[in-house]
């Protein structure tokens, strides 16, 4: 699970076609999967936008749990439903950006803070008036900071400075914040949220009165479903179980061969 993980969150070619090869290795028809499904709909460096540090997807299955109250309900009432809850979590983000006293969001930087502490531990050599070579603990990074590149992929895609790119803005004396991508901003962070919902007006005098009939189509059986059905690994972490790698060899009690279980035994008595 952790190689597929790190294929999909790795910010180089290089990184992805590792952990591909590992995966290839343990299990081939995983790979085969994996590469059948598009790998710009899953993997960060083969996305064809900015994707920038956002993971989103699981917007689906946030969305799905949002509205889990009102699928039952009339549409009309689930769209209202649905405009409260967006009006609700515009207006929270609105007062949160308008609460910051930094230049980014409250994660940014405390990412930045993260990655200065570890950039006073690394070597950086000048090369010129924009590059420069970083040399840390995993090896030597080459940073351009007039095209805004490190040879990490970190700063390139998500674009925030790396380590060594704050390293070497460091000796360059230059200003970290200048170097993050305008979208971490707090005005731009207001600006996304600063469009308010309104609820729609009033339209019952215009509704035509009609006699309301049963629907046509004749309803299935049971209770119906609302949650899809979990996996293992979500089932194991849901009861805060370790998950099994592999499933449960059963073995007969009747002939103590494995494979089957008692009922479909067909061992004589």
């Amino acid at each position: 699970m952790y190689m597929v993980k790190g294929a999909a969150y790795a910010h180089t070619v290089d990184t992805y076609n590792w952990y591909m090869d590992q995966i290839r290795a343990a299990k081939p028809a995983l790979a085969t999967y994996l590469e059948g499904a598009d790998p710009s709909l899953w993997s960060r460096v083969h996305c064809p936008g900015e994707r920038y540090n956002l993971k989103t997807s699981n917007i689906a299955e946030s969305i799905n749990a949002m509205v889990k109250k009102a699928k039952d309900f009339p549409i009309p009432f689930l769209l209202e439903f649905i405009r409260e809850r967006l009006s609700h979590w515009f207006l929270k983000r609105r007062e949160n950006a308008l609460g910051l006293t930094t230049d980014h969001s409250k994660g940014v930087e405390y990412l930045l803070s993260i990655r200065e502490y570890y950039a006073g531990f690394m070597d950086v050599e000048r090369i010129d008036d924009w590059h420069f070579q970083v040399k840390s603990t995993s090896g030597y990074y080459n940073v351009d900071l007039e095209l805004r590149t490190c040879s990490c992929g970190v700063f390139d895609i998500e674009k925030i400075p790396c380590s060594h790119v704050i390293a070497a803005i460091t000796m360059a004396g230059l200003s970290v914040s200048d170097y993050v991508s305008p979208a971490y901003k707090r005005n731009t962070c207001h600006s996304t949220y600063a469009h308010p919902l309104f609820p729609p007006p009033s339209r019952f005098s215009s509704v035509k009165k009609e006699r309301c009939r049963p629907p046509k189509e004749k309803p299935t059986p049971g209770r119906k479903k609302k949650s899809r059905w979990q996996s293992w690994l979500e089932m194991a972490r849901k009861r805060k179980h370790k998950p099994r790698k592999m499933p449960k060899a059963y073995t007969c009690s009747k002939c103590r061969l494995p494979g089957h279980t008692r009922p479909k035994c067909t061992a004589d008595d």
